[in-house]
């Protein structure tokens, strides 16, 4: 039986190629297109926050970075090879530094005091002078950090610095899937069983739901923020089944944790696909450091990426590699990790059976990826505590029937839950459901090309 368009009528049924109504066939259906694995992402965003608002998006804020780099790419260097030297920082590193900050210079690891800070159109000429009078080589295009601060007797404060915070924001999507039986078909039985039921209807909800899971989980993945708002007067992206004389509702999507990164977080490519070394290790190794992540990880990708990683540390020699239990916010899952550790991390790896599917990202790089993220779903907050690195953002119940995230509709003349609605003879049962997922931290997180 194709998939195809259209209400789930006795004729449609009958008409099945394997005969449903009155073959002589085994009564349980081997689920060969194994679709109900679809439901990992929402596994670990375990953490569910309700839209209090109500608004069509969701904010998050990160705080600047206290400790910076002075960069004199394409600037200028002058008194190179002696105790004092005058060089120009870039636009971006201009407005940092301060007079009697210490900055480092790299060749010789010399310190060196700041004396004098002059701005002009918006550049930074920056006067140093060694701490212990040793003469300072510096080229253009090395970078001095800034890394303390030394005052003198009787000293008076610095000029003030401000850090700001960085906005990042993404939008909830409203999720739908429908099921409608006939009258006919309600009433007849079938000789297969779903959940121990002989009716088609209800192999038809489990589907249903299961497309719906697998539709939400995808697009935690893949999916990219879309540049409409439900707010917006003259929306880029409209519905195609209520545009026109329904209004042409405007359509919202939600950013998937690949784009979250892509954007915001790191990625890097292995110099030779397929494969998977120790160069790829501390390259990895090496970004998670630069992004100051947490040293504890947990890496997920698809069968296929992992097993060139499994290869390599099986070449190795096992004894390293243990198998845990995956706890997410307090919670054991039933998921199976192997947990290895590296030059100061914990690498807790495992299979994202969603990145397996032969469909949805196939053709993609999704496929052939690993996502690198902080082990628990955890990530510090400024004055103390943690939050959930992955969540999901979603808007409570606005119908009677549903649990809470996901409405359940009830219309036709033979509603499931036995409340007649309308004039048509069947059973249609809808789910409608607004989520968005949110991810705090990105710029902690990885994505590595296997």
């Amino acid at each position: 039986m194709a998939t195809s368009q259209g209400i789930l009528n006795k004729q449609y049924v009958s008409s099945l190629d394997s005969f449903l109504d009155t073959r002589e066939i085994n009564k349980l259906v081997t689920d060969v297109q194994n679709e109900d694995n679809l439901t990992d992402i929402l596994q670990l965003a375990s953490r569910k926050k309700p839209i209090a608002t109500g608004q069509p998006f969701y904010n998050t804020y990160v705080n600047d970075k206290l400790f910076f780099l002075l960069d004199t790419t394409g600037g200028t260097v002058n008194g190179s090879g002696s105790v004092s030297v005058n060089f120009t920082c870039t636009a971006a590193t201009s407005g940092l530094v301060r007079k009697d900050d210490i900055v480092l210079a790299p060749t010789g690891v010399i310190s060196c005091i700041v004396t004098n800070v002059i701005s002009a159109s918006g550049i930074d000429t920056v006067y140093v002078k060694s701490v212990s009078g040793a003469n300072i080589t510096l080229t253009a295009g090395q970078k001095l950090s800034v890394y303390s601060v030394a005052v003198g007797e009787n000293s008076v404060s610095q000029s003030n610095l401000r850090f700001g915070l960085t906005r990042y924001f993404n939008k909830y999507q409203i999720f739908r899937e429908i099921s409608i039986v006939t009258d006919v078909q309600t009433a007849a039985t079938i000789e297969t069983t779903f959940n121990g039921q002989p009716y088609f209807a209800v192999k038809d909800h489990l589907e249903k739901q299961i497309k719906l899971k697998g539709d939400i989980n995808a697009a935690f993945i893949a999916g990219d923020m879309s540049s409409t708002s439900f707010a917006d007067t003259t929306p880029f992206l409209t519905d195609a089944n209520t545009s026109g004389s329904n209004g042409g509702g405007a359509v919202q999507t939600t950013r998937g944790i690949h784009k979250y990164i892509e954007l915001y977080g790191n990625t890097i490519v292995d110099g030779v696909p397929g494969s998977f070394g120790k160069s790829d290790l501390d390259n990895a190794v090496s970004t998670l450091i630069a992004s100051r992540a947490p040293k504890e990880q947990l890496v997920f990708g698809s069968s296929a990426s992992r097993a060139s990683i499994d290869t390599y540390y099986k070449n190795l020699g096992s004894a390293g590699v243990t198998s845990v239990r995956l706890v997410v916010d307090g919670k054991e899952l039933d998921l199976n990790v192997d947990k290895v550790s590296y030059a100061g991390f914990q690498f807790n790896y495992m299979t994202m059976p969603l990145q397996d599917h032969p469909v949805l990202f196939s053709q993609t790089v999704i496929n052939s990826s690993v996502y690198y993220l902080p082990y628990n779903l955890k990530v510090p907050v400024q004055g103390g505590g943690f939050d959930a690195a992955v969540a999901v953002r979603y808007i409570p119940s606005q119908t009677k029937y549903g649990n809470g995230m996901i409405d359940e509709i009830h219309t036709g003349a033979l509603a499931w839950n036995g409340i007649p609605n309308g004039d048509f003879m069947n059973a249609t049962c809808s789910w409608t459901t607004k989520q968005g997922l949110e991810v705090l931290g990105a710029q902690f997180m990885l994505r590595q090309q296997i």
